[in-house]
């Protein structure tokens, strides 16, 4: 099942009015081989979602304006902040997926010596850095509003919890 995060603006990070998207132990089946970052990468790609990656979650407030970003835990756990300083902190274990609607930010607060996960971007979008440091704020939020919502989700493909809460919550808006 899908659990929603809903994350407040909060400047200098502007956030997303649509949920993060957090599928609990979503991709467990797929990280108990030596393979599993290549497995979930694979994963993630089959669902549209590419220009991969393997590392952890800095440790500063970051977010990217220009593209949603995938992650999947393949091994340990990390406290990750979301939405900027003064935010929850959530716990994000192996086989967890979180789903990062544009300009989302995030920081690792701690985690395990064997914390490593898996990123990927909807479209395969090369992703900015911002660190809530932007001169303009105004045109950093009309960018993350201009991120259109993805054809499919990097868990369950086109009928999954994107489709769901974003696209129909779009539609509605």
């Amino acid at each position: 099942m899908t659990k929603l995060i809903h994350v407040q603006e909060n400047e200098p990070f502007p956030n997303n009015p649509l949920p993060v998207l957090h599928y609990p132990k979503a991709v467990s089946g797929l990280t108990g081989s030596p393979d599993a970052a290549q497995n979930v990468l694979d994963f993630f790609e089959k669902n549209g979602y590419t220009n991969g990656w393997i590392d952890g979650i800095f440790s500063y407030h970051h977010f990217h304006a220009n593209t949603h970003e995938a992650l999947a835990c393949v091994s340990g756990e990390a406290m990750v902040q979301l939405g900027g300083p003064d935010s929850e902190t959530y716990l994000f274990q192996k086989g967890d997926v979180l789903l990062l609607p544009a300009g989302t930010a995030h920081k690792r607060v701690d985690a395990t010596e064997d914390f490593r996960i898996i990123g990927a971007y909807s479209d395969g979008m090369d992703p900015d850095m911002q660190k809530g440091e932007a001169e303009d704020y105004e045109k950093i939020k009309q960018r993350i509003a201009d991120v259109p919502v993805p054809k499919t989700d990097p868990v369950e493909g086109t009928d999954g919890a994107v489709s769901k809460h974003w696209i129909e919550q779009n539609v509605e808006q």
